[in-house]
């Protein structure tokens, strides 16, 4: 990322505003020449905690919206990583493959997980949360929920 990137910060949770979010898997998707790049966003991977295994389907798979294309453990979460677009994955990170704690340490820029090519770009992007205001609501509303549910401290 170039210059300041400007932050929506909710309690400690930073989330760059200029990208989208899936409300329910806590994925980042940024728009780029090449397609969607997607990572865990940072209220998601403080969340689950130490990232310790990433397993990722190889690139040419196509995925749809909400479902797996990957799975994730870490501390205090397992499960599936589910794709924010349809389309195919044009890239795999083998980088957060080989060390995982990549997402803990830098979950906008280096610990991203796949490149999709995106099928339905404008109507996958519209059930996404994006912008200042609705980023920060989305925040709000998470980390209260987490708390009330104990899964947040």
């Amino acid at each position: 990322m170039k210059g300041k990137v400007p932050m929506v910060r909710v309690e400690g949770f930073e989330l760059p505003e200029e990208l989208y979010y899936d409300r329910k898997e806590h994925l980042w998707a940024r728009i780029e020449e090449a397609g969607v790049r997607v990572g865990l966003d940072m209220f998601g991977q403080k969340a689950a905690g130490t990232v310790v295994y990433i397993k990722i389907m190889p690139a040419g798979r196509q995925v749809r919206k909400g479902r797996a294309f990957g799975s994730v453990e870490a501390g205090k979460y397992v499960g599936a990583l589910k794709a924010p677009v349809n389309g195919k994955i044009a890239e795999v990170n083998e980088a957060v493959i080989a060390d995982p704690g990549l997402v803990n340490n830098d979950s906008y820029g280096a610990g991203w997980f796949v490149v999709i090519e995106p099928s339905s770009l404008e109507d996958d992007l519209a059930d996404l949360v994006h912008g200042r205001d609705e980023i920060q609501s989305w925040l709000e509303t998470e980390i209260a929920e987490y708390r009330e549910k104990g899964w947040l401290e």
